[in-house]
């Protein structure tokens, strides 16, 4: 058995960095771990890179690696079938490829400057990449590296310890803390968004539900999630710089769920000042997003969970990964609807979630006439370099033939990316 790579292997880069070492089952410091979807959940231990086969790029477990800045590539069982445990390889996450180990530095992605403070395509309009945190660290990385804010604050990962209820004191200190760390950059916090693998120790009472059940705002009704959301708000409320404070409620339906929501809202933060805005993560919600830019301060599109709406495919379940296609032509088609139902709106209409970053998609996106994206700061310089060499004639171009295309092999092809066959 070799124990180096002879040929290179690609697959779908995940999470830009560059790694090598040797193929490892367990994650140790000095390894490329070699891991299924499975052995994700609960990982623990920082492998200096991932090799993931048959895994879900839209799970919660996938997305964690983004937060922690692990290089990681995707592969699918046949790519998988040329390595094993103990080989010698280098790995490059920007460009999805497994590597000899002796390939020289300069044949791997190298890492881009900083995202420039005016960010515009070859023909001069206007981008805006903001971050998705999850810490008060993340955000202060974001401002070193140049974004342009902070556009979600995943507030249900700021916990206390020893699975303590959080309180107002809590997240007060937690939020100011967040500002801080971003200032001068505004801060966009996303309201407590529990799912059914989002459940921290304090909801474990909730009720067990689907993946397009109970989640988001949905459960606001919930008296013990309400009084945490409350406490939320009441903080925020006491921040001692508000503006350029914004909050998002998560899983918003419909215009007329958003007032009700922003009522109750309003009637703890009362004049504070704090813009209040709309996450839409379903293929109906979407499809009312010219209401609720009329009525909403800010509109997001939570990307991974509508696509999961879309598709009707369980994100965090492998099985049927197949069907979340990134690539699917009828992807597009919806997302060029939704982008003429929010007309001049469209440039502020902010998409969160993993598409944007996804090899080949952001041009795409760009030729549909969306501006401002909130991603993963390890991700924001190599989209930024992308944004600076493309000209939005040259991206609408590529989005109408994307949209026209018979498959998403076609589009995959279109756009000279890898797709799991």
């Amino acid at each position: 058995m070799n124990s180096t790579l002879v040929r290179p292997i690609r697959g779908m880069g995940f999470v830009p960095g560059v790694a090598r070492g040797r193929l490892v089952r367990r994650p140790v410091s000095n390894g490329i771990l070699l891991a299924d979807h499975k052995s994700l959940r609960g990982m623990s231990g920082s492998p200096a890179g991932c090799v993931l086969v048959d895994a879900a790029p839209f799970s919660h477990a996938s997305i964690a690696l983004l937060g922690r800045g692990i290089p990681t590539v995707m592969i699918g069982a046949e790519e998988a079938s040329r390595l094993h445990e103990g080989l010698e390889v280098a790995l490059d996450g920007a460009s999805g490829r497994v590597l000899p180990i002796g390939v020289p530095d300069t044949d791997l992605t190298p890492s881009p400057p900083a995202v420039p403070r005016e960010l515009r395509t070859l023909d001069g309009e206007a981008v805006e990449l903001r971050a998705s945190v999850r810490s008060a660290a993340t955000a202060r990385l974001a401002r070193e590296r140049g974004l342009a804010s902070i556009g979600l604050v995943r507030t249900e990962f700021l916990l206390p310890d020893a699975g303590a209820i959080p309180d107002r004191a809590f997240y007060a200190e937690a939020f100011e803390q967040m500002v801080r760390a971003a200032d001068p950059l505004p801060v966009t916090f996303r309201l407590l968004d529990l799912a059914p693998d989002k459940h921290p120790s304090w909801a474990s009472a909730l009720p067990e539900s689907g993946p397009l059940g109970l989640h988001g705002s949905r459960l606001y009704r919930d008296p013990a999630v309400w009084r945490v959301v409350e406490s939320q708000l009441q903080a925020l409320g006491s921040l001692t710089t508000r503006n350029s404070v914004g909050l998002l409620v998560p899983n918003v339906d419909s215009v007329e769920q958003f007032q009700y929501r922003r009522t109750s809202i309003d009637s703890v933060l009362p004049d504070s000042g704090i813009r209040v805005g709309a996450m839409l993560e379903t293929a109906g919600a979407a499809l009312a997003v010219d209401g609720l830019l009329a009525t909403a301060d800010l509109v997001g599109f939570g990307l991974n969970d509508l696509m999961q709406s879309l598709f009707g495919a369980d994100r965090d379940l492998p099985a049927v990964r197949a069907q979340l296609d990134p690539y699917a032509p009828a992807l597009y088609r919806f997302l060029r609807t939704t982008a003429e139902l929010a007309g001049p709106g469209v440039k502020q209409l902010q998409l969160c979630g993993m598409l944007p970053q996804l090899p080949g998609v952001l041009p795409v996106l760009l030729g549909l006439g969306y501006r401002t994206f909130s991603v993963d700061v390890a991700h924001a310089p190599y989209l930024a370099r992308t944004v600076a060499m493309r000209s939005a004639a040259q991206d609408s171009a590529l989005a109408e033939a994307v949209c026209a295309a018979a498959s998403g092999q076609a589009v995959a092809d279109l756009l000279d990316v890898w797709r799991e066959g």
